[in-house]
């Protein structure tokens, strides 16, 4: 009989614990809720611009991916943002377009390859690098890296045909130590923080240390330019670099940011002739430049690197990007201004944020439309940089024989410029505008060439607003 009595009472049980389990709605899969910084109006820390990045990873991980490039001197890490509307995850893609993109996975996955994927063919050439913070005392290009984050992702549906187009990687910061250091000791600190062994002096400058003509122009390691000990010596050019490279066969367009020199400039950096693509770059630059100029009236300098800053500055990403990779096109953009400084205040953060944002957009649909008009393979072998160390002409100077002029350095004597009153240089400034326009009226008008080669010797470290 007690069995019997005991079958019966879990017979019940069973059938209470049914229709509990029936009548109770089921609750949604708790998600780890990661608190939102505010990227738009305020300079943000390291862990602030990490928290962020998760935040977006979390709440968009059907087509946003987070990646780990490297590991700074001070165990601080490089991270990079992969922005793919094209993802076999995304919920909001068309059937045939999710099968598409499942089956590239897929076969990207059995290769064992690790990272952004990367696709055979010149129709998989579409992705766009946005790279910021090389500089430490930059802060608005980290501020304004993350503004084009924000617009990608929170603001999708504004730019849903960008997004269809093209791919993103974009690294916020990519000197984070040497950023936290001029947050917390040194505002105007440009360099990272790994320290030189037999010298008190620390830091090396980010952007003079990839391996394209890295050898020529003098550097000292007191300097704020300091190129290093040899190429991608620091641990965060070799992060950047193993992610270019392997992107390589994929990249279109190669943005670097910058500030204040309010320009949008292309290769080359290390000497004065343009590239052979020169018409192309500077429709590109020029792109960005209307755009930025049509939002707000700011108008932005276009022209290329050494032409702009007067100076040949060897080793920069922009030019290993279009140089050794072999990138179809590649620029740097200097945010304004000098008036404002590296670190605006923080009321115009998010307007220089946001009119970026137009000109790099509207860059980034003029890289698409002039993906096939540029064929690096066909094109003649780069020029090579100046002899001399500080020369600003990549062509030798040869007498009629062909034979180089074999001449000495002539010393010098600088005088000591005598100051001026203000009405005397106005005065003086009025008299050669009269000349020039009196000039300019008698001259024939001239054809469209490239641009004027600017053929003054830079010497020493450029000025602080340039890259």
């Amino acid at each position: 009989m007690q069995t019997t009595k005991t079958k019966r009472v879990k017979k019940t049980k069973s059938r209470v614990q049914k229709l509990i389990a029936i009548t109770t709605p089921k609750l949604p899969i708790r998600r780890l809720v990661i608190p939102r910084p505010d990227v738009l109006h305020t300079y943000l820390e390291y862990n602030q611009i990490n928290q962020y990045l998760e935040y977006i990873v979390n709440r968009y991980s059907n087509f946003v991916k987070l990646y780990t490039l490297g590991i700074t001197h001070e165990k601080r890490e490089v991270r990079a943002l992969e922005i793919n509307w094209m993802n076999p995850d995304n919920v909001e893609l068309p059937t045939t377009l999710r099968m598409q993109a499942a089956k590239q996975a897929e076969l990207y996955r059995s290769s064992g390859a690790k990272g952004p994927m990367v696709l055979p063919g010149d129709k998989n050439r579409n992705i766009i690098f946005i790279e910021a913070g090389t500089h430490a005392r930059e802060w608005i290009t980290v501020s304004t890296s993350l503004n084009c984050i924000y617009q990608l992702t929170e603001r999708y549906t504004r730019n849903i045909e960008v997004l269809r187009n093209l791919r993103f990687i974009i690294v916020p910061l990519v000197n984070p130590d040497g950023y936290e250091y001029s947050r917390t000791k040194n505002r105007n600190w440009r360099k990272n923080r790994r320290p030189h062994k037999g010298t008190k002096f620390v830091g090396t400058d980010c952007n003079r240390n990839y391996d394209v003509y890295w050898e020529s122009g003098p550097s000292k390691t007191q300097r704020n330019t300091y190129k290093g000990e040899r190429p991608f010596s620091e641990p965060e050019t070799r992060a950047m670099r193993n992610i270019l490279d392997s992107l390589a066969p994929n990249l279109l367009f190669f943005l670097s940011l910058h500030s204040y020199g309010q320009s949008i400039m292309y290769p080359w950096g290390y000497c004065r002739d343009p590239p052979y693509h020169w018409r192309e770059l500077h429709t590109l630059a020029t792109c960005g430049r209307t755009a930025i100029k049509t939002y707000n009236g700011r108008e932005y300098r276009t022209g290329s690197i050494s032409c702009l800053t007067k100076r040949t500055i060897a080793g920069s990403v922009v030019d290993y990007v279009y140089g050794v990779l072999k990138a179809p096109m590649a620029l740097v953009m200097e945010l304004p201004s000098r008036e404002l400084g590296f670190q605006p205040p923080v009321e115009m953060i998010s307007q220089i944020g946001h009119e970026s944002w137009f000109g790099i957009r509207e860059m980034c649909k003029s890289a698409f439309d002039l993906r096939r008009r540029i064929n690096r393979d066909e094109e003649p072998v780069a020029p090579r940089p100046p002899r001399a160390a500080g020369a600003g002409d990549c062509a030798s100077a040869a007498n009629s024989s062909g034979e180089e002029k074999k001449t000495t350095p002539k010393k010098v004597r600088m005088r000591k410029r005598s100051k001026r009153t203000i009405l005397s240089q106005h005065a003086d400034i009025l008299e050669m505008q009269k000349r020039h326009k009196a000039a300019t009226m008698m001259l024939p008008r001239r054809p469209l060439t490239a641009p004027a080669l600017v053929r003054r010797a830079g010497q020493g470290d450029e000025p602080s607003d340039t890259v």
